[in-house]
């Protein structure tokens, strides 16, 4: 029985060790200074070192029509962009439901493709509308 108790004890104390690592090394990891932790987060943040607060990055997921071409990349803030674009708009504004935010990018690809979505309906009405005005 003294044996069982011998190695019951070396297990504790194999168990306390390696708890001590884990701990150790869970401090190490939430220890990491701030400007490490920042970079996580740089994607929704990318725009604070610019010194413009409301800039953002935004892209058109739409067909290529007159005067605007698919995965056309434009930087600013919503309405800026909107105003660059307002001849597009004026002509197709379903075109404006398919200008988003690069952070957004892979989620609205996906719904373009993804028949019965919003954005998809949206995306073949520019398609039909931009091909109504090539015939005419």
């Amino acid at each position: 029985m003294a044996a069982k108790k011998v190695t019951g004890a070396q297990t504790a104390a194999e168990s306390t060790t390696e708890a001590e690592n884990s701990v150790k090394k869970e401090q190490a990891v939430n220890s990491a200074p701030k400007e490490e932790k920042r970079q996580e987060t740089a994607n929704t943040e990318a725009t604070e070192g610019a010194g413009n607060a409301g800039e953002e990055t935004f892209i058109y997921i739409g067909p290529t029509t007159k005067g605007l071409i698919e995965n056309t990349i434009v930087k600013g803030t919503r309405e800026s962009v909107e105003e660059y674009l307002k001849d597009v708009i004026a002509e197709i504004p379903q075109v404006k439901m398919l200008i988003v935010p690069t952070e957004s990018l892979a989620t609205n690809r996906a719904k373009v493709k993804q028949a019965g979505t919003l954005i998809n309906k949206y995306y073949n009405d520019v398609l039909s509308l931009s091909r109504k005005a090539k015939e005419v």
